[in-house]
């Protein structure tokens, strides 16, 4: 039989914030969506909050409803009042873990926090969060990147058009790891980011790399995106004029046969993935051009 939690009514003016807190980024749209659902339909889910020996309430978990509370001048809140004897941070990243409710950096944080304050080694923090320890190591992983490449995952996480994701970076972890060059790392990072690689792509171009001496990463993204169909025709490959004009020809011809319908058809995913792809042919394209233009002008 499951735990019964009393939820009760708080009032807003005594609730604190303290600092054990899970987010450094809240988006203002998001806060203004959720009081604009408050006011519709009310605060359906509780904070958890902890009493404190002066009368007042320590937030524990639900920054984001307190917020949009506060913007609607709401005088109490719906709370569940736990023990103070529980983790505060450990209640607030199982709360979250379970809602997918922070963004890759303030989840890292978190985690790295609540490692230090409990004292626990990753395999003890990942059973306590309930996720394999290869999980806990790709999350706190995004720490130890530069800035760039942080508020490249994070324009990724908001919808934005940066590919970058905790994927890619283990991929690319692993590639350094396998060449033996720490500089790797941020060249393939950089790769994924020039050359906007998905997931897929970015295994393949990697695999490529770290087999074959004579594929750089530029020449492994031109093969997996002129061969679709798998690693093994692109690693045979040898460039011929009349092999890339027969791709070109069919390419061109199956996009001569997309309707509108099709493409007001797709969903968010689908149309991000297509418009990604198409930008970095028409960049791969247009460098051809210019070759061949340089060509026949020196002729």
């Amino acid at each position: 039989m499951g735990l019964v939690m009393k939820v009760e009514q708080v009032p807003m003016a005594d609730v604190v914030l303290g600092n054990q807190r899970s987010r450094r980024h809240i988006q203002e749209q998001g806060l203004e969506e959720l009081a604009q659902s408050f006011e519709q339909i009310g605060v359906l889910q509780p904070v958890i909050v902890q009493r404190q020996s002066d009368g007042c309430y320590l937030l524990v978990a639900g920054e984001r409803r307190y917020l949009a509370a506060q913007t609607l001048d709401l005088t109490t809140i719906p709370a569940v009042i736990q023990s103070s004897d529980r983790s505060i941070r450990h209640v607030q990243l199982v709360e979250n873990l379970q809602r997918e409710d922070l963004n890759p950096i303030d989840r890292a944080e978190a985690v790295h926090h609540f490692m230090e304050e409990e004292k626990l080694n990753k395999s003890q923090t990942a059973k306590k969060l309930g996720v394999p320890r290869t999980t806990l190591t790709d999350w706190l992983s995004i720490l130890d990147l530069p800035e760039k490449y942080q508020q490249a995952v994070l324009n990724n996480h908001y919808g934005g058009s940066s590919p970058l994701t905790g994927s890619h970076i283990s991929l690319a972890r692993r590639l350094a790891d396998k060449l033996g060059s720490e500089g790797m790392f941020e060249v393939a990072l950089d790769a994924v980011l020039y050359y906007s690689l998905t997931r897929a792509e970015t295994k393949k171009v990697f695999h490529m790399v770290a087999n074959r001496t004579d594929f750089s990463i530029e020449k492994a993204v031109r093969a997996v995106r002129l061969f679709p169909m798998g690693d093994r025709v692109a690693e045979d490959w040898e460039w011929d004029v009349d092999t890339l004009v027969s791709f070109l020809s069919r390419s061109g011809d199956y996009l001569v046969k997309t309707k509108d319908d099709y493409i007001a058809d797709l969903d968010e995913e689908q149309a991000q993935e297509l418009q990604r792809q198409s930008l970095a042919l028409r960049k791969l394209l247009d460098e051809v051009l210019e070759k061949v233009s340089g060509k026949k002008q020196v002729s």
